[in-house]
């Protein structure tokens, strides 16, 4: 099965699907249903409820070997299972899903998902799909699953993150499968890089991080996920086993993509923040920039989101036959197309993750972003250089969650 870019013309046409409410008070509605990748949604608006992130799911056993090592279909079964066990530990299910964020190895892989995803799944029920092509943590793995989902209104206040093991799930003692992003302001932080050995460049990062938090006025208790860009992906247990000794054994949940970048490691983060004190905080959003670095007019160092709700975009790859240019450019007004249904706009994006598949993508995003983005308020992003977007013809993979452009 070839997987291609899917047709926004079904979006732009189509009203929003208004998913069951998982609990009074919560409101999802669901844009573009089966026109995303592997029949997902194009874009999910949630508010109201806390959100469950949870660590990487592989198909693997509680021993952590691999459950059906020359069969895609049983992998991607036992990467679901596993998932779904995450997130029952923090109260959720797959039925809750709002975006699940998938890495395959191959076209056997993705295949195999798309169709478990028919199987499993009622259309009007589809979480938005994030999809790459690389190589995964552990030897033998065909596909890596992480996600996020409906928890309801959390019984922890603005700021308090509760984090979640599965004691049938195997993973490193210190860390956790699942944590919950209660309902409340919330910190998108940029990747932070550095080059060396895995382990000692990943506690390079981590003291990144530790700044970070202290500029935000939070905690590491307040951390909801860690997504590491790493490379060679293999060190992926080794770095894992530093950051559950970085914090402690007390680690949130962990999420590992191959990159190839020139550099060893990146780390982004996800932090619950309490309420602003400063008089503006009725604003949906706030871009800042750390005391020692420098703004850049493409990204963000912290997108700082106020508003309640949550647009998850499930990911673009641009469309037609054209250069690098014309799929980067395609892929914006799609995206302007997405927000637009969903009450939101470029100006309001919180979160930008960018997969380029080869050099000259990469050179003509760095060139054309400025064009679609306010210099004093560009989303917090990584970009990452990766094996393939798992889309035929396509050198090119962004994900974005944003924000409405009005708080309520």
């Amino acid at each position: 099965m070839l997987f291609r870019p899917w047709p926004v013309l079904a979006l732009v046409l189509s009203c929003p699907v208004l998913g069951a409410d998982p609990v009074p008070g919560v409101h999802l509605a669901r844009y573009g249903v089966g026109q995303g990748p592997l029949g997902g949604a194009q874009a999910i608006r949630i508010e109201g409820s806390a959100l469950v992130h949870t660590g990487q799911s592989l198909p693997t056993d509680r021993s952590g070997s691999i459950d059906g090592a020359q069969s895609p279909g049983a992998q991607v079964r036992r990467a679901l299972d596993n998932l779904a066990r995450a997130l029952e530990s923090a109260g959720s299910s797959l039925d809750q899903l709002v975006r699940l964020n998938a890495i395959t190895a191959d076209e056997r892989a993705t295949s195999a998902l798309a169709s478990e995803i028919e199987a499993r799944f009622r259309l009007d029920s589809r979480p938005a799909v994030t999809l790459v092509e690389g190589r995964l943590p552990v030897a033998g793995a065909l596909l890596a699953l992480d996600a996020v989902a409906a928890a309801g209104i959390s019984a922890e206040a603005p700021g308090e993150v509760a984090r979640t093991v599965s004691p049938s799930l195997p993973g490193v003692r210190g860390g956790s499968h699942a944590a919950i992003l209660p309902n409340g302001p919330r910190s998108f932080v940029s990747g932070r890089a550095a080059d060396g050995e895995p382990e000692l460049a990943a506690t390079d990062v981590l003291v990144q991080i530790d700044e970070t938090l202290e500029h935000l006025g939070a905690s590491r208790e307040q951390l909801v996920q860690l997504r590491c860009f790493l490379r060679p992906i293999e060190a992926a247990s080794l770095v894992e086993s530093r950051i559950v000794e970085f914090y402690g054994g007390r680690a949130p949940p962990v999420v590992f993509v191959e990159w190839l970048n020139r550099q060893a490691i990146e780390i982004e983060a996800i932090v619950a923040t309490a309420p602003a004190d400063e008089p503006d905080d009725s604003r949906p959003i706030a871009y800042l920039t750390p005391p020692g670095l420098t703004a850049s007019p493409v990204f963000s160092r912290i997108a700082r989101v106020f508003h309640p709700a949550s647009v998850y975009v499930s990911t673009l790859n641009g469309r037609g036959s054209g250069t690098a240019e014309q799929e980067i450019r395609a892929m914006f007004a799609d995206l302007a197309g997405i927000l637009g249904q969903a009450g939101s706009d470029l100006d309001h994006l919180a979160k930008a993750t960018y997969y380029v598949s080869d050099d000259s993508t990469s050179t003509a995003l760095n060139q054309i972003r400025p064009e679609f983005y306010d210099p004093k308020s560009p989303p917090a992003a990584s970009k990452a250089s990766v094996r393939g977007t798992a889309v035929a013809g396509r050198s090119l993979a962004v994900d974005m969650i944003a924000v409405p452009r009005q708080r309520q």
